[in-house]
């Protein structure tokens, strides 16, 4: 027998998760299909190693909007946030960049690649800071309520 929905959900991703969440709240029957075998999409944590757990689709969560964190009480349910202390981005050849607090030690790591590239890290630093100052106010901008 065919089930009836209000509303289904394609991906439980964060967004997606995010949205039926919502929606439920709201008083809708909402179904949320996910062709993986674990939902969360770009969030999920995943122990791809022994031992080794780490963010697979290496999601920024600085993107996910504190109003919603706490409006969904996500601690409470399990969310738990840590500090990125660093980043390796393994190269095909075998190489790898290494990236961590230390402004001075990731330019230093760069140079092993490009001196021209850490030559511009300050400058990039510089432009993406106020790329993101530019575009902050519109990643907080609150879509409309729909209920």
């Amino acid at each position: 027998m065919p089930q009836k929905y209000d509303a289904i959900v394609i991906g439980g991703g964060h967004n997606g998760l995010v949205n039926a969440a919502y929606l439920a709240r709201a008083g809708k029957k909402v179904l949320v299909l996910e062709r993986r075998h674990l939902v969360g999409g770009a969030s999920v944590t995943e122990e791809i190693f022994p031992g080794f757990k780490f963010s697979v689709f290496s999601y920024v969560v600085s993107l996910f909007r504190p109003e919603i964190i706490r409006d969904l009480s996500l601690p409470q349910h399990g969310l738990t946030i840590l500090p990125l202390e660093s980043t390796l981005t393994p190269m095909p050849n075998g190489n790898y960049l290494y990236r961590d607090g230390d402004h001075f030690r990731t330019r230093r790591d760069i140079a092993r690649h490009s001196k021209r590239d850490a030559e511009a890290y300050d400058d990039y630093g510089r432009s993406m800071y106020f790329m993101a100052k530019a575009v902050k106010y519109m990643l907080g901008i609150v879509p409309f309520d729909p209920t």
